[in-house]
């Protein structure tokens, strides 16, 4: 079990966004689904009482503002929130396979920053529509990937509609008509069951649809996203301790306007190899990466 366990810690480590957020999803669904096991054996509370806590600590309270503000975690956690097999089958089945394809056109950066702007897209166009609507049944909480799932699959099936897929090896099909398969089955469901989901897949899609038309303009509607991801990112960034000693054979015949523009590259270079380190690991690193970091650190 151990040895497993390692694997699974290996594979996470060494993989990439797409990976990882395949890995963080189905982790907490079959953690939830192990706490509902242990609950409903050994102790006599029922296994909807278990969901009915889990959708008050991590799904978004839809339409409750109030509640939301004391709960204000939700707006992430509820993206990573499946209780139904189905419901994270289908969904991690799609972001895999147009994933990939996304992932090879845009960077991980975008792939990351695109999701979550998905899911948030998701959430405000479902609380506008709760907002305006006099239906009640709408007001659960909200939880799941498919808005953001939605938008990487809309994303990249605007992006390069013309390009063929071989869904499971079968026949070829255009991304243009699977993104047209995807969306009309939110929108032709809308009013049936879970008519709040479907609200916020529309989110999704339409944020999904709007970065493609910007990217080929030019512009990258994630930027501020991943800014802001950096920003929290280097708030628990520990501050390597590994220093970066200059030869003093490279450097005595240098002028000092010479040596200070030299430390700035080479300072530039290790701090990408090192944030490289921090985001993937350190065996993400190339043979060339190792051996700069080697040089760098005992260069003396």
């Amino acid at each position: 079990m151990k040895d497993i366990i390692n694997q699974i810690k290996q594979s996470y480590k060494a993989g990439d966004i797409l990976t990882r957020l395949i890995f963080i999803n189905v982790g907490v669904f079959f953690s939830i689904k192990t706490v509902q096991i242990i609950f409903g054996l050994f102790t006599i509370i029922e296994v909807h009482e278990v969901n009915d806590a889990i959708y008050k600590y991590l799904a978004f309270p839809s339409n409750n503002l109030e509640a939301a503000l004391f709960r204000f975690h939700t707006v992430i956690t509820h993206m990573f929130l499946h209780l139904g097999f189905r419901h994270i089958f289908y969904n991690m089945l799609s972001l895999y396979f147009l994933g990939r394809i996304f992932l090879s056109y845009f960077t991980p950066k975008k792939f990351l920053g695109l999701y979550l702007l998905g899911g948030f897209a998701g959430l405000i166009l479902l609380e506008v529509i709760l907002k305006i609507s006099p239906k009640d049944q709408l007001s659960l909480p909200a939880h799941g990937a498919s808005a953001a799932v939605m938008t990487i699959v809309i994303g990249i099936c605007a992006y390069v509609p013309k390009v063929e897929v071989r869904p499971f090896g079968l026949f070829p099909i255009k991304l243009m008509y699977v993104g047209m398969v995807y969306f009309l089955l939110d929108y032709l469901f809308l009013m049936e069951a879970n008519t709040g989901g479907h609200i916020a897949h529309i989110g999704g899609a339409i944020t999904g649809y709007i970065f493609a038309t910007s990217e080929k303009k030019g512009k990258d509607i994630t930027k501020g996203m991943n800014s802001v991801i950096s920003g929290i990112v280097n708030l628990f960034k520990r501050k390597s301790k590994l220093k970066v000693v200059h030869s003093q054979k490279n450097v005595q015949n240098m002028t000092d306007d010479e040596y200070n523009e030299n430390k700035k590259y080479t300072q530039k270079e290790i701090d990408k190899i090192l944030d490289k380190i921090s985001a993937s690991g350190y065996e993400s690193l190339s043979k060339q990466e190792k051996k700069d970091l080697y040089n760098f650190s005992n260069n003396k």
